[in-house]
């Protein structure tokens, strides 16, 4: 009880609420401006971590990652433009709410939905991380490099599109994991080309804004002369939904939210399919089913809960196994980790006062959301209409001065540039780089668990002759990815199935 008191006085501070705060507004910016997205801002901000202490790190990051989600109800309901993937759902029905005068009430039910789906799975995350941390605390090399390998199967076969694409790209970022010097023996030094730059592997921003930031400028800079006319929103101090109404949305907020931190504790699931994974269900269960996509406010409330809800989720397998649950949950991983915070199952034993400030920094962070939201909502309205030409080169400064002050060489910013180029072919050939960021993280894990179990058994033969929980999650990677396969052939034969007898139906009709 009194360290859960020592962890309130710090993160209910001035400082540490200053933090929050400045975390939510920049995490909604960049959530509500389409183009940018959370991990963009989490990119953005890496540089600065190493001028700040534990608890601001922790505090910002947790407000970026809180305000960064529920960004992209705003444009997406105001001018059916998502502003990220998981907000795409909410244009379905938040935008025919506000072409029809609306918008007020949609934007005021995406809010309560948002804060509500956070904070469900923030409560889960308190709940259920130290019990997986308990468990996961026995886990050896063996069981490490067996969940590590099921976390990357997740991350390519979940992802939408191609999964061949899925695992090229998750073999880019393994490969550029094993930049420079060898995990366990520190001896060896491996694809470095003889550059004294490499040996110490690739930085984590570099990539991430390589892959990430500079990819999504680009694509953008070739939409300038596009234009975008903001709904006019009335004006009001807060914009909640009456009490009244509450009992009208509480049974959607409930199941989605429970599906969408599901959702976020599988790895590679994300926002973008809670949000559709719970727009179909509430649809599916609704007695008006035709009433949405025609300006219904459930098909706002029950994809705004979902995709919120990924935040807790996918923060449950990175406290509690050390596992990123999405692209954000990797970056932040990688910022936790510059900061000498060894997520995992040992965080809680080792440094429960560390732990415990996670856990309520995000569950502060999202209440802090729904304030902030519910006041900024007609200013986030007028973000998206800020020029593009002003906003990209200051966004590309930013990205530039972060990466050179890691080290203070030009070599670091070379290396940005060419990872440029390298996301800008896959993003424009459907190449998904959420998988490349997740093996990146993950990476020197599934080396270091492989290296030891073999250390440890003899062979990995005899690794696998091991009836462990970390031979049992090797099985799953393989067989999760065949079932995926499988599945995705019956319903394309079924569609064309469907297809041949509906052609073969009209053909009789017409010959009658």
């Amino acid at each position: 009880m009194e360290e859960i008191l020592n962890v309130f006085s710090m993160i209910f501070t001035l400082k540490g609420l200053a933090f929050i705060c400045l975390g939510v507004v920049m995490g909604l910016v960049f959530g509500c401006i389409p183009g940018l997205s959370t991990p963009i801002a989490l990119a953005l901000i890496l540089p600065i971590t190493f001028v700040l202490d534990q608890t601001s790190v922790i505090c910002l990051i947790m407000g970026i990652y809180a305000g960064g989600i529920s960004g992209g109800l705003v444009s997406a309901i105001t001018l059916k433009i998502p502003g990220s993937s998981a907000a795409v759902a909410t244009t379905f029905d938040g935008y025919p709410l506000a072409q029809q005068g609306r918008a007020v009430e949609a934007l005021s039910v995406g809010v309560c939905s948002s804060g509500f789906g956070g904070l469900f799975s923030c409560l889960c995350l308190i709940i259920c991380a130290p019990l997986l941390s308990k468990i996961s605390i026995g886990f050896g090399p063996w069981e490490l490099f067996g969940t590590t390998v099921l976390a990357l199967s997740f991350s390519c076969s979940l992802i939408k599109g191609n999964m061949v694409k899925g695992f090229i790209s998750m073999a880019l970022g393994l490969l550029f994991a094993c930049v420079g010097l060898s995990p366990i023996d520190g001896m060896a030094t491996r694809f470095t080309a003889g550059n004294i730059y490499l040996e110490n592997g690739v930085e984590m921003i570099t990539l991430v804004i390589g892959i990430f930031a500079l990819p999504e400028v680009l694509s953008n800079a070739g939409r300038l002369k596009e234009k975008v006319t903001p709904v006019k929103v009335k004006r009001k101090l807060f914009y909640l939904i009456p009490l009244k109404q509450i009992p009208k949305y509480i049974g959607t907020w409930l199941r989605c939210s429970l599906l969408g931190t599901i959702a976020g504790i599988l790895p590679g699931m994300g926002g973008g399919a809670a949000c559709l994974m719970s727009y179909a269900m509430e649809k599916g269960i609704s007695k008006n089913e035709d009433s949405f996509g025609k300006g219904n406010p459930i098909g706002v409330a029950a994809p705004e809960a979902g995709n919120n809800a990924t935040m807790g989720g996918a923060l449950i397998p990175m406290l509690s196994l050390g596992i990123p649950g999405d692209t954000n949950t990797s970056i932040i991983m990688g910022a936790l980790t510059m900061q000498g915070i060894a997520v995992g199952p040992l965080l809680m034993q080792n440094s429960p006062i560390v732990y415990r400030e996670i856990l309520f920094a995000a569950l502060v962070a999202n209440i802090l959301m729904i304030l902030i939201m519910a006041f900024l909502v007609p200013y986030m309205a007028k973000i998206v209409i800020v020029p593009k030409q002003y906003l990209l080169p200051l966004v590309t400064v930013f990205c530039v001065t972060g990466v050179y002050s890691l080290n203070n060489v030009a070599f670091d910013v070379y290396m940005m540039f060419g990872l440029l180029f390298l996301g800008y072919i896959m993003v424009n050939n459907n190449y998904p780089v959420a998988p490349m960021i997740v093996a990146f993280v993950l990476g020197p894990y599934t080396e270091s668990g492989l290296r030891r179990s073999i250390q440890y058994y003899g062979t990995f033969g005899g690794c696998l002759q091991r009836m462990t929980v970390g031979t049992f999650f090797l099985i799953l990677a393989a067989v999760i990815p065949v079932i995926i396969i499988i599945s995705h052939r019956r319903k394309i034969k079924k569609a064309a199935g469907t297809a041949a007898d509906e052609e073969n139906g009209s053909a009789v009709g017409m010959n009658d």
